[in-house]
């Protein structure tokens, strides 16, 4: 938990910035209320509404990590986000049924006001969905994902982990994959693999190739100077000429 909260401090300060922003607004909102109610209480019961959200970031954060090789994530990831709202409503009816310092006055039910109600709806449905956003772009950026990548050939699938794939290569709106257990043919571009693959196992070479540096025997150059990739499996992959420098010290640096 304290890992979580050192590596998402932005994460964790949105929740306190609704708190603190929210409760000036109300107070300013209820200028009538001024000279009963203080400030910093409304600060305070913003808070202790807002500040479980900080629970909540986590639970996501870790929720992901353990559905997300499983079937039907998509659908495991959407209950969790509305239990998680669900939690939120009960905590904010409690504390502001119990805490609001607004409890009592002409036009308030529940501690609240409608219009607030309404407000502190619209924001959680929206913070919810940021944070899924912004977990998810972490574990991209990390090289965590994907797990697994899904690939058909007839009516058979098989689920192929990135280290079994070989090399990338582009053919229009389509990506041929050479893995392990042969050549797959899927509907997407060269830049959604390269976005999605860990970026320290593969390497960009060419504007339509995507090699995985593992899987590198060696590198050759021709008499004509160009630089070619051999693959363990015997393929010969040219190297763009505009990249030849930067593979070249790729590779150079890691290796000892």
């Amino acid at each position: 938990m304290l890992t979580f909260i050192t590596n998402n401090t932005r994460l964790v300060a949105i929740p306190l910035a609704i708190a603190v922003i929210l409760a000036s607004l109300t107070f300013w909102r209820e200028y009538e209320l001024r000279d009963q109610v203080a400030l910093y209480k409304v600060i305070l019961w913003q808070l202790a509404v807002w500040a479980p959200w900080i629970l909540g970031f986590y639970a996501l954060d870790r929720g992901l990590r353990k559905i997300h090789a499983l079937p039907y994530r998509s659908w495991l990831l959407l209950a969790g986000c509305a239990v998680l709202v669900g939690l939120h409503f009960g905590w904010f009816f409690m504390i502001s049924s119990n805490f609001s310092p607004y409890i009592g006055q002409y036009g308030c039910r529940f501690g609240v006001f409608r219009y607030f109600f309404v407000f502190w709806t619209f924001i959680d449905v929206v913070l919810l969905w940021f944070v899924v956003d912004k977990i998810r772009d972490h574990r991209t950026e990390d090289g965590e994902a994907p797990l697994r990548l899904e690939l058909t050939r007839g009516n058979t699938t098989y689920f192929c982990e990135p280290g079994e794939i070989h090399y990338l290569v582009s053919e229009n709106y389509y990506t041929k994959l050479f893995t392990a257990e042969g050549v797959f043919l899927m509907r997407k571009p060269l830049k959604y693999f390269q976005d999605v693959l860990p970026q320290h196992l593969f390497k960009k070479i060419h504007r339509s190739t995507i090699i995985n540096v593992d899987q590198v025997s060696e590198l050759n150059r021709g008499q004509d100077y160009k630089l070619d990739v051999i693959m363990k499996d015997g393929a010969r992959r040219r190297v763009s000429r505009n990249l030849v420098k930067e593979v070249t010290h790729f590779f150079k640096t890691r290796s000892r």
